[in-house]
């Protein structure tokens, strides 16, 4: 693995991508099962001020973390072509399964985005936030046990491409070429 000289660049994709996961993952844990239950019970002025003070601070890290795991992620997949895979548990095609979970993602980032976002959209999210937060949960559940599952499947660096045979220029020298010359 060190080998690979791509190597201190796979691991700084791979840095990204969990600390995004974290980031994203992590916060809304700890805004669904730690702070949701705590405003719950506030009187609803203290409840909108702590909401947009909230909505402020994390609509950053929103940003930050689904810019971290859409750059490593799309590099990533971009740089899986450089391997030939086995299917996945033996019988899914690893392309395949890349591919949904990245199709995965768009909606955890959207959710995230509008849970933390400004828009009239967002605002009607927010009204259902319970709802959209154990939905963003239950796909970033689904999507760290994909990721997990394909971490392990066997891979091979595929063969660089045989080049169209181009024959030395010595031995192309030596040969005499014959012509039949027509006469009309």
């Amino acid at each position: 693995m060190t080998d690979d000289p791509l190597f201190p660049l796979l691991l700084i994709l791979r840095y990204m991508h969990i600390l995004g996961a974290i980031m994203l993952m992590g916060g809304t844990i700890f805004m669904r099962f730690a702070l949701a239950p705590v405003v719950g019970g506030l009187d609803s002025a203290t409840k909108a001020s702590l909401h947009e003070q909230v909505r402020g601070r994390w609509s950053k890290f929103v940003m930050l973390a689904s810019g971290l795991l859409l750059v490593s992620g799309l590099t990533n997949l971009a740089l899986a072509a450089r391997y030939t895979y086995e299917p996945v548990l033996g019988v899914l095609n690893y392309n395949m399964v890349v591919g949904i979970k990245f199709l995965l993602a768009l909606p955890i980032f959207l959710f995230a985005s509008f849970l933390a976002g400004r828009s009239s959209t967002a605002k009607k999210f927010q009204a259902n936030a319970l709802t959209w937060m154990n939905v963003n949960l239950a796909l970033a559940l689904v999507m760290v046990l994909i990721g997990g599952v394909l971490k392990f499947v066997p891979r091979q660096p595929k063969q660089p491409a045989a080049t169209a045979f181009s024959a030395p220029a010595e031995a192309i020298a030596g040969q005499t070429l014959s012509f039949q010359h027509r006469r009309e």
